[in-house]
């Protein structure tokens, strides 16, 4: 290993959050090489056993708007939902009405690791997918820091769905600050992640394009960043967000 490769190497030993790049794409053409990246392997469906039965200060928030837009049969779909933390937690705070669907959409491993988690527990109406397209006509769009880890920005997939898009999108623990975007690489330990802080203006203008409006939104003061041996790029918290598609609000008469 050239000097060049075991400083780099050493840059990424230890969990944390370093370097700032312009892109995604540029952050994750630097993670080390032999290096896991993202979450598509056995080592993340295990990372956050303890979330099962956590709660989060900026949870509170989200599962007032959560119990509120939730109905008999209603159609959850929970993005970047991991082996179903929020479903176990939500549903133990609050029973779920009757006939509700609630499909956790992440990627295929960590798909597998919530099959199989679900097999231990009471888990009546949770399904699992690896397609955002199944989002289609869901009464609600749950995401709880899952954005920073996605490319693709949340209006690109929803414009995916077409006229099939969630009456509500409930966005928690979303990395989000009022300085230009930037990406960065976190290190899990067993996986480096790209991940990605975004400008909150250009979010929210672009959900209001993809037809979406804000109902409200809350600080969440756990979840936040700070790149090392880079000041000036902290994120001392997260925001969240509830959306409401602009078409789907009663008109006045």
């Amino acid at each position: 290993m050239g000097l060049a490769a075991k400083l780099h190497h050493k840059l990424f030993v230890g969990s944390g959050v370093r370097g700032v790049y312009s892109s995604f794409a540029e952050a994750r053409a630097a993670v080390p090489k032999n290096s896991k990246v993202g979450y598509d392997n056995k080592e993340s469906g295990n990372l956050y056993p303890y979330l099962l039965d956590y709660t989060k200060i900026s949870d509170f928030a989200a599962l007032f708007h959560f119990t509120q837009l939730v109905k008999p049969g209603s159609r959850i779909f929970d993005f970047g939902g991991n082996t179903g933390p929020l479903f176990y937690t939500y549903s133990s705070r609050w029973p779920l009405p009757p006939g509700v669907t609630w499909t956790v959409c992440d990627v295929p491993a960590v798909v597998e690791a919530g099959r199989a988690l679900a097999k231990t527990r009471p888990s009546e109406g949770l399904i699992f997918t690896s397609r955002f397209e199944d989002a289609a006509r869901a009464d609600l769009l749950l995401t709880s820091g899952t954005l920073q880890y996605v490319e693709e920005s949340l209006p690109t997939l929803l414009g995916r769905l077409g006229d099939a898009q969630p009456r509500h999108v409930l966005a928690n623990r979303t990395a989000l600050w009022d300085k230009p975007s930037f990406a960065t690489l976190q290190n899990l330990g067993p996986v480096i992640c790209p991940y990605q802080v975004r400008n909150r203006a250009a979010f929210i203008a672009e959900m209001d394009a993809a037809g979406y409006r804000i109902a409200d939104t809350w600080e969440c003061p756990e979840s936040g960043i700070s790149v090392r041996w880079r000041p000036t790029y902290r994120v001392r918290s997260y925001v969240g967000i509830l959306f409401v598609r602009k078409d789907a609000e009663p008109k006045d008469t």
